[in-house]
């Protein structure tokens, strides 16, 4: 299917979608459509229309004229009570975190399923009651879109080169949209860590680490600096000088840049954005 035919599937679901910038392949790399290569803090997740997401629409006229100007746009699927989105990041713990809680309150009803690029998943539903966004409130790695943020929709492709994709057997029209279960509105319950002292940073930056630990502590490193407003650019550069000097053995540079991209995605929702 093509982009416009997608769109215009999920209006007719009732779902107000709009356009999202493409992800394009420059030079054997994936980059965000909008040329800000690097410098792009949301490649392939970010709107192309003036409003964002406040553009979503059903009406099929209007999806048509959008994607007649942009043909190869990605889908965003605005956020409600009625289409809701538990999103799982893997690299974050949220496989993890999942688990447990279904352990303590039972498995996720069969719902709309989506594999995102970053190996994680997309659990759409429904709600008797409005949605907020939240970012980890429900432990590591679990986030929520509910009104006021929106999901790209399959397909798409991350700025890996994967590609975002309907579970099989999950799609719309194949099962419906399941009600979201009560124990995921319900906020995190535990109290948040203290800080790490600073003597566990200098440790960490001078010795360096070995593989198995290099992604959960680029991770950290760069939201240690996104969250005291280090541009995303500079943090991008440091996290590129240390892993190589640092990490034994140090990851691609494209791995660093996913990362680095996905923790300033994260805090720009942290900020109070919420548009996943």
């Amino acid at each position: 299917m093509s982009p416009l035919d997608v769109a215009l599937d999920y209006a007719s679901r009732g779902l107000p979608v709009f356009p999202v910038y493409p992800i394009i392949e420059v030079r054997g790399r994936f980059a965000c459509k909008c040329l800000y290569s690097i410098r792009c803090e949301r490649p392939g997740k970010h709107p192309m229309t003036r409003h964002g997401l406040k553009d979503a629409t059903t009406d099929a006229a209007v999806v048509r004229h959008r994607w007649y100007c942009a043909p190869d746009a990605n889908v965003g699927i605005a956020c409600s009570a009625e289409c809701c989105v538990l999103d799982v990041d893997p690299r974050h713990g949220g496989d993890i975190t999942l688990a447990l809680l279904e352990q303590k309150h039972g498995p996720l009803p069969v719902t709309w399923t989506a594999k995102t690029g970053g190996g994680g998943a997309h659990y759409s539903f429904r709600s008797a009651t409005e949605v907020r966004n939240s970012a980890a409130q429900l432990g590591n790695g679990l986030d929520v879109r509910g009104t006021g943020g929106y999901v790209v929709a399959p397909p798409r492709r991350h700025v890996s080169g994967n590609y975002y994709e309907w579970k099989a057997g999950h799609a719309p029209g194949e099962v419906p949209l399941a009600m979201m279960p009560t124990w995921l509105l319900a906020p995190k319950q535990t109290q948040p860590a203290a800080p790490a002292p600073a003597s566990s940073w200098r440790v960490l930056v001078r010795n360096g680490v070995t593989e198995g630990a290099r992604n959960q502590s680029i991770s950290k490193l760069a939201g240690h600096f996104l969250r005291r407003y280090v541009d995303p650019v500079v943090t991008l550069e440091m996290m590129t000088v240390w892993n190589a000097a640092r990490c034994k053995p140090p990851l691609s540079d494209d791995e660093v840049q996913i990362i680095v991209n996905s923790i300033a995605g994260r805090e720009i929702k942290r900020r109070g954005a919420g548009h996943g």
